[in-house]
């Protein structure tokens, strides 16, 4: 059997009428969607909503994090409908790609904190929590998608570790979804995350009558390391840090 016809194959047949690649179609659907909804009034339709324009920085940020997002729903339909070779030439150049959002997603925060620490905000303290969170998400990005490249040959440990790397980038839309509605405290935020991994989490389990050791290993991973973040970011130590670091 070559390597691609065993790309198309699903490691164990799912008894649920929901197929294992449906499941993921759906979550390459429900993923854009919300960043949509999430970046529509500051981003995607600025204009529209009277927003402040964008930096060219901020325009070049946005549209390497959206690249990503799309990049993951193309690769998953690709699957879905059969076209393992493409998935597999697109994988390669992903993998680089990640790297540029890696350092896109960092440069961001940090800038965004350097501006408020210098200008003595009085959110700096907050900024500087954000800064945390983020440079954690980054990071847990950075181990997922790597993962999920040493992994690309094991399909189910594959496809789920770059769905979590994807996953971490979330929090960014939802938290400007949850401010419209007056959610704004950063845990708060964090735990209806969690919840949102939780339960991608449960109705995969569900589905396979098991917890798929990609998610039990990478979910508690991604989870605990972003309650770790935010309990330390609210530290004194990390603050003094964080301020003389990006000063």
């Amino acid at each position: 059997m070559s390597e691609a016809q065993a790309l198309e194959i699903p490691s164990q047949p799912s008894r649920n009428p929901y197929t294992e690649r449906h499941y993921f179609a759906w979550l390459a659907g429900f993923i854009p969607a919300l960043v949509f909804a999430g970046f529509a009034r500051t981003y995607y339709l600025n204009s529209v909503f009277g927003a402040p324009s964008l930096s060219t920085f901020l325009h070049i940020h946005g549209a390497v994090m959206t690249g990503w997002i799309f990049l993951f729903s193309v690769q998953t339909f690709l699957i879905t409908r059969r076209h393992a070779q493409l998935h597999m030439l697109l994988g390669i150049l992903g993998t680089g790609y990640a790297l540029l959002v890696v350092i896109m997603g960092s440069t961001a925060t940090i800038l965004a904190a350097r501006r408020e620490v210098l200008a003595h905000s009085k959110s700096v303290s907050g900024f500087l929590t954000v800064l945390a969170l983020e440079l954690t998400q980054m990071s847990l990005f950075a181990v997922m998608v790597a993962a999920g490249f040493k992994f690309r040959k094991r399909t189910g440990h594959h496809k789920r570790l770059m769905l979590l790397a994807t996953v971490c980038m979330l929090p960014n839309p939802m938290v400007r979804l949850l401010t419209l509605i007056g959610v704004e405290h950063n845990l708060v935020i964090l735990n209806i995350w969690a919840l949102v991994v939780i339960a991608i989490v449960l109705l995969d389990s569900v589905r396979n009558h098991r917890v798929h050791p990609a998610f039990k290993l990478g979910a508690t991973l991604t989870i605990c390391s972003l309650y770790l973040a935010y309990f330390a970011s609210l530290t004194s130590v990390w603050q003094r840090f964080a301020a003389d670091v990006v000063r």
